[in-house]
């Protein structure tokens, strides 16, 4: 009998602490949102008027955890707060939002999820993934880990994780990416670009120059395929992969300029070079970079391949 009571009470316990609880509120006149959680995932989304929805569903115990949401003015701020004391369970928030808003979303592990609306956002997580889908305006995201998905978007966005991979496709506008450690794919982006991964490959594929551009990784590969002629600089650097540019059967316009190791490496083009050289890299004749030129019709847009132990290559 007293077995069964003592199961009886862990049962409710279990089911008291696992419940789903719920809270929604709604706000008008509101032109910013700040959003901090612990580890809290949070989904934003266009509303479908010109109020702010918010809607929390989590699992904790609610003596333990007191999540803040609040107005001041035109702002409206949501947190989470503990009583100090370790919880499992799950946090979801989800935010309704007009377009032309000011977001600010930190967490310690959460994720982010965005889509549909016109925004001005700075993200940041130190674990968690980050995905943008039919996003319009500015864009300032940052995981420590996590991986990033962004499709459809245009604006301009900065977007940085620590060892992440990035997954990157049928957008416009100015994008900056950077992995410390993980890979870059860019699928149909026409854009001006600033691309960089300190040990990851970067592959692009059916990719528009709207200005200068350069795509660069330490010690990965970058192969790059435009879907027209590049009529602004393009510059594709490897520290130690190949560097491949890919005009698509595109028309080949500009100054070219490849560069790689005499010893290591070779450069490869469907051209005749009008010069070729060999540089110094400070360790005498051991240590020799050869560089080669031609001038492509009459552009004057630069086109740069380079890389410190792979292969140049350029492709018709």
């Amino acid at each position: 009998m007293k077995k069964s009571i003592l199961l009886l009470a862990v049962m409710v316990f279990s089911i008291a602490t696992f419940a789903q609880n719920t809270v929604k509120k709604s706000f008008s006149g509101v032109k910013r949102v700040k959003i901090s959680t612990s580890s809290g995932s949070c989904e934003i989304k266009k509303s479908s008027g010109n109020t702010v929805e918010v809607e929390l569903n989590h699992s904790l115990d609610e003596r333990y955890f007191h999540p803040t949401i609040e107005q001041s003015g035109d702002r409206v701020e949501i947190g989470e707060e503990f009583n100090g004391r370790n919880f499992n369970g799950t946090i979801k928030w989800k935010i309704s939002i007009p377009d032309g808003l000011r977001v600010t979303f930190k967490t310690g592990s959460g994720d982010l999820v965005v889509s549909d609306v016109n925004v001005e956002l700075d993200a940041g997580t130190g674990s968690g993934d980050l995905e943008f889908t039919s996003v319009k305006g500015t864009l300032d995201a940052v995981t420590g880990s996590g991986n990033v998905e962004l499709s459809k978007f245009s604006g301009e966005a900065k977007i940085n994780t620590g060892s992440g991979n990035m997954n990157l496709s049928d957008s416009d506008g100015e994008l900056t990416a950077n992995c410390g450690s993980g890979d870059i794919r860019i699928t149909q982006i026409k854009a001006e670009f600033s691309i960089n991964t300190g040990s990851g490959n970067i592959t692009g594929d059916k990719i528009a120059l709207t200005g200068s551009s350069h795509f660069n990784t330490g010690s990965g590969r970058a192969r790059i395929t435009l879907a027209e002629s590049a009529k602004f600089d393009i510059a594709i650097n490897s520290g130690s992969g190949n560097a491949e540019l890919n005009f698509n059967g595109n028309e080949i316009g500009g100054q070219v300029v490849m560069k790689a190791s005499k010893e290591h490496g070779n450069i490869s083009a469907p051209f005749d070079f009008d010069k070729t050289e060999e540089v110094e890299n400070g360790g005498g004749r051991n240590n020799l970079t050869v560089v080669k030129t031609a001038q492509r019709g009459k552009g004057t847009n630069r086109i740069m391949l380079s890389t410190g132990s792979g292969d140049a290559i350029l492709k018709k």
